[in-house]
């Protein structure tokens, strides 16, 4: 048989280029301090993002803007920049009987953990992110693997997996610790890379769709990345913002999270108003519906001008309704937020917030209530201007899944 650790000293001769990287990862410290986000665009950590939640695995939903966390055989969610402690959703189970993941992935509106072994089985289960519920998806077909590690490729399907057992033969005989593809269609499993140097625990994997696979170890290390096109690890990488040695690390590629930004995702476009700017509207707070913790805000508005919140399930365009200068981007049945205290004035700030309640969103038949799994869009109207001639004008629009 083939031994990969082989290659090694051949491998690490090259040198490989940084690729652009956005990558969450924390260990099994609940403190806020030890979970990061590191920007290679800026080559800084970020510290301190989600609180009460030991990181054993950690996979992110970029749609929804939500990072989930395997906290032993708890599923906890943080939806992006939410303020309050990582939400638990409840027990990882498989009919009752408990899983403890060491390796999370999201892909296409799929959860996937790795258990190597708590019900007798190692395996990868589908676990439902608003119960912990699970089923099996597939068992693999190594009964020798440690995949502690876990990230998705979106492009193929591919599942990328760190190894840790020195044991380990994959499906074409090779062995050795490494990075390990599987197969979720044919169930194969290929080494397709060692681990850096002397390392031989990698507790965390994240893979970054431009073909870079991250390793993260659970102790104050390099952030060590490994280029699938070159077979070459980075000969420096960054430096890793963990602050002590622990037992666990999780991590994920994230393509979506911004540290210290809002959430949903921009859409339609605006026009200029009379500042010569586009209006934007932005959330924060948290995606999570029963969290009721969501502040909408328009800016990049004229000074002194009234406005107001709108919404609807439905996206729509309509350019220069009712002869607005702006572009109406929601169809459907549309609600105005213009009770008590909700129509707004930009001030001399130009900006102007609302905090929403959840369970009092406005239709034209009534109030209702918003709840998990539904889609909103919001945008915002406003008074403005053109050459001294009173007009309306509005913001681009914002989805947002609440989950």
């Amino acid at each position: 048989m083939k031994n990969v650790t082989l290659l090694l000293p051949a491998i690490l001769l090259g040198a490989a280029p940084l690729a652009s990287a956005q990558i969450a990862y924390g260990t099994d410290d609940a403190s806020a301090a030890d979970n990061h986000f590191f920007d290679e665009n800026t080559g800084t950590n970020t510290s301190g993002l989600w609180t009460d939640a030991d990181t054993w695995a950690l996979a992110d939903d970029d749609v929804s803007g939500v990072m989930y966390i395997g906290d032993g055989s708890t599923l906890k969610a943080w939806p992006y920049n939410d303020p309050n402690p990582a939400v638990t959703v409840g027990t990882i189970n498989d009919g009752g009987r408990t899983l403890v993941p060491i390796g999370l992935g999201y892909d296409n509106g799929m959860l996937l953990g790795y258990d190597n072994d708590t019900l007798g089985l190692e395996g990868f289960w589908d676990i439902d992110v608003v119960t912990g519920n699970s089923t099996l998806f597939f068992a693999v077909a190594s009964t020798t693997g440690d995949f502690g590690g876990v990230d998705i490729d979106p492009a193929t399907g591919l599942i990328y997996c760190s190894n840790d057992t020195a044991t380990y033969t994959d499906t074409m005989g090779n062995t050795g610790r490494g990075i390990v593809t599987v197969d979720p269609v044919t169930g194969a499993e290929t080494i397709v890379g060692p681990y850096p140097g002397a390392v031989t625990d990698i507790d965390g994997l994240a893979f970054d769709p431009a073909g870079i696979v991250w390793m993260l170890e659970d102790n104050p290390a390099p952030l060590h990345n490994f280029d699938l096109a070159t077979m070459m690890y980075d000969p420096a990488p960054p430096m890793n913002a963990i602050l002590a040695s622990e037992v666990f690390s999780g991590g994920s590629y994230t393509a979506g999270f911004t540290p210290g930004g809002g959430f949903g995702t921009a859409y339609c476009m605006a026009n200029p108003n009379s500042t010569g700017a586009t209006g934007t509207i932005s959330g924060a707070g948290s995606t999570m519906a029963a969290s009721n913790d969501v502040t909408l805000t328009a800016a990049d508005l004229p000074n002194s001008a009234f406005g107001f919140f709108i919404t609807s399930t439905t996206q729509g365009f309509v350019a220069n309704p009712a002869g607005s200068e702006g572009n109406l981007c929601l169809a459907g049945a549309i609600g105005r937020y213009v009770g008590a205290g909700q129509i707004q004035n930009t001030g001399g700030a130009g900006s102007f917030s609302l905090a929403l309640d959840l369970t009092q969103t406005p239709t034209p038949t009534g109030l209702v209530s918003i709840a998990a799994g539904e889609t909103w869009n919001f945008q915002a109207w406003h008074r403005d201007a053109n050459m001294g001639t009173p007009v309306s004008n509005f913001t681009d629009g914002l989805s947002i899944t609440f989950n």
